[in-house]
């Protein structure tokens, strides 16, 4: 009888390390299918939001060339700035010191006289 047991208690200890690797295998299966489908959720989550953002560049893109044409450019300044087109264009004239651009420094009757005397032509005098 002690052999017969002894072979009994082989067989169920054989069956229960058997049957342990067996449910080991299922939960790490599983675990792995669930990670799976974390990971693909998270895939289509970034693909949806690329073809958003691609979509938004489209239309920033369609924006930008409306806004780029010089007629939608003139249009747009016409009626919503209430802007007209320029008849007659005038100039000033701006009045420059020769003697400041040369090289060399000559003392002049308004170099002796201070720093007020070359901005008097912003005076007008």
């Amino acid at each position: 009888m002690r052999k017969d047991n002894a072979k009994r208690l082989k067989i169920t200890l054989n069956f229960v390390i058997c049957l342990g690797v067996v449910i080991s295998l299922v939960i790490g299966l599983g675990i792995l299918r669930f990670h799976a489908a974390r990971l693909a959720y998270y895939l289509e989550s970034v693909n949806q939001s690329i073809q958003k953002y691609s979509d938004e560049e489209v239309v920033l893109r369609q924006e930008l060339s409306a806004l780029v044409a010089p007629i939608r450019i003139y249009s747009y300044c016409k009626e919503s700035l209430g802007m007209q087109k320029v008849v007659k264009a005038e100039t000033l004239p701006v009045r420059t010191k020769t003697s400041t651009y040369s090289a060399s420094k000559q003392e002049t009757p308004s170099a002796l006289q201070g720093w007020r005397s070359g901005l008097a032509w912003l005076l007008g005098r």
